[in-house]
């Protein structure tokens, strides 16, 4: 739980006095007031439920400050993101008036990459104009060891949009602390324990078979990392392997304390 100091209305006295000034100097306090005023949560989580299907979870969170400030902006932010929303064949959940939840889901890992790249690589015409550009590149490679698959995940996502001048250190630092950007892997067996190429920035949890990076809002940030997952076909392969050598064996080799017995026909006999 942040705390944050009430800057709402000295915000609004200052947006209305240089309105006439500056459009870009108006842009800038709009910026800078909601940075301080308010906080947003936004967590992206790729849950792995089978070899390659699965589901992109993201959790948005705003405060009833943001909201309240300027909600024409924030409606055709999320206007932007339901449409992107629908073109990748998810859904998105109103859980209250500043809480959402997008599920979508994909069935192979190229789908995967499509539809998260496709969802977090806005365009002007894809948005109200007002929204913040991003760029992300995400890039799975495969490797199958028969019974499990190792996942070489690499992803970079261009925060810069969300930024100010540097010159404005102080208010930088603000952006920083209530913006909470997080991106997440559910997997069976979790991530590896050491990260390949990733920002040294980035924060990186863990909880049971969860892997949690702190994203960092005005920079480059960049994840690479590797999981693995169970690989049912190789797993089937195996074990019907197995069942036939099984067989094999009970059927042209003699089991221990087994005696060799040969039928005699009455008739040889006599």
């Amino acid at each position: 739980m942040k705390t944050m100091v009430d800057r709402c209305q000295l915000s609004r006295f200052i947006w209305q006095w240089h309105k006439p000034i500056n459009r870009q100097l108006s842009m800038l306090f709009c910026v800078l007031a909601i940075a301080l005023s308010g906080c947003v949560q936004y967590d992206t989580c790729i849950n792995f439920y089978g070899f390659n299907n699965g589901e992109i979870v993201q959790h948005i969170q705003l405060s009833d400050r943001l909201s309240s400030f300027n909600p024409q902006a924030v409606t055709d932010w999320l206007t932007s993101i339901e449409q992107r929303t629908i073109q990748a064949q998810g859904r998105l959940d109103r859980l209250s008036d500043r809480e959402f939840e997008i599920a979508i889901p994909f069935a192979s890992t190229q789908e995967l990459v499509t539809k998260i790249n496709r969802f977090f690589n806005t365009t002007p015409a894809a948005t109200s104009g007002t929204s913040p550009q991003f760029s992300a590149r995400l890039q799975i490679e495969q490797s199958n060891w028969l019974a499990i698959v190792k996942n070489h995940l690499t992803y970079d996502l261009d925060l810069r949009a969300i930024s100010i001048p540097k010159s404005d250190t102080k208010v930088a630092i603000a952006a920083n602390n209530f913006v909470d950007l997080k991106f997440r892997i559910q997997s069976p067996w979790g991530t590896s324990n050491s990260d390949l190429n990733t920002s040294p920035n980035i924060v990186k949890t863990t909880n049971g078979s969860q892997t949690i990076w702190q994203l960092q809002p005005g920079q480059l940030n960049r994840i690479d990392t590797v999981f693995w997952l169970p690989n049912p076909l190789g797993i089937g392969a195996i074990v019907i392997s197995l069942i036939s050598m099984l067989g094999y064996y009970l059927k042209y080799r003699q089991l221990p304390g087994q005696q060799n017995t040969r039928l005699v026909n009455p008739v040889e006999t006599r």
